[in-house]
């Protein structure tokens, strides 16, 4: 079983590209709206298990996830490009890090609680009718897209709750920081925010670089949801002009 790194979106721009990492439950089907409105090169992975690669065996930890991507990034490539992870996938990126032994260009993570604000087993014992009505309720986009069908919905629960296992025994990576600029984005309406979680500042000790935190509306992947693509990559480009104004940790 490997990881493979797939093309999303080509740009005539000489500019650095993207890596987006999926969260729990979902797959790169969720990113071809928001990869097509980037006006850049943009790349994801498939998880096993997931979307075009339903017939493998999913990765049984996100330490074994994040040693697939691991295989599948190229050191040098790696370095160059912003890795956006959302959800889950800001461990996955963490982790996936720290077995190459080089950071990203820049690490961006959208609606992710920073590891050591973690709660884990938090949604160890809720079923898929549980966990259907809390993601409807929040806007979970992987998931909410598949509601027009009573098959892909359950096919969509089973991804997310397959996925909030592995999130459930995830202990959080070794405390080594990266060197490049992260950026931690929150919105307003998640349930960790609105319980008082600090999940956008505690990601300020995970780099010896720029750090920005910032809070937008909506809930949890709102900035996912249908028609919001562009003011997406408008924010992004925002913190990536920010980390240029924000002077790096050298303590």
């Amino acid at each position: 079983m490997t990881a493979t790194l797939t093309t999303l979106s080509t740009s005539d721009g000489h500019g650095r590209g993207y890596l987006l990492l999926p969260p729990a439950g979902g797959t790169l089907r969720a990113f071809g709206p928001l990869a097509d409105a980037a006006g850049a090169d943009v790349w994801g992975v498939e998880y096993p298990a997931h979307g075009e690669r339903l017939a493998e065996a999913p990765a049984a930890s996100i330490e074994e996830l994040a040693t697939l991507v691991a295989e599948a990034m190229p050191k040098e490539w790696f370095s160059r490009t912003v890795t956006i992870g959302f959800g889950m996938g800001a461990f996955v990126a963490l982790e996936t890090a720290q077995r190459l032994g080089v950071a990203p260009g820049a690490l961006i993570v959208v609606d992710a609680c920073a590891p050591q604000r973690r709660t884990p087993d938090k949604n160890a014992k809720a079923g898929a009718s549980a966990m259907g009505r809390v993601f409807g309720r929040t806007g979970l986009t992987p998931v909410a897209g598949y509601r027009d069908s009573p098959e892909r919905w359950e096919y969509a629960l089973d991804l997310l709750l397959g996925d909030l296992q592995l999130l459930n025994a995830y202990r959080g990576p070794v405390r080594t920081r990266l060197s490049c600029p992260l950026a931690a984005m929150r919105g307003t309406d998640d349930p960790a925010s609105a319980s008082g979680d600090d999940a956008t500042g505690g990601w300020r000790v995970w780099t010896s670089g720029p750090f920005v935190g910032r809070v937008v509306p909506g809930g949890y992947l709102g900035v996912l949801e249908s028609g919001r693509e562009a003011g997406f990559w408008s924010r992004i480009h925002r913190l990536e002009a920010a980390f240029l104004d924000v002077e790096p940790d050298v303590a």
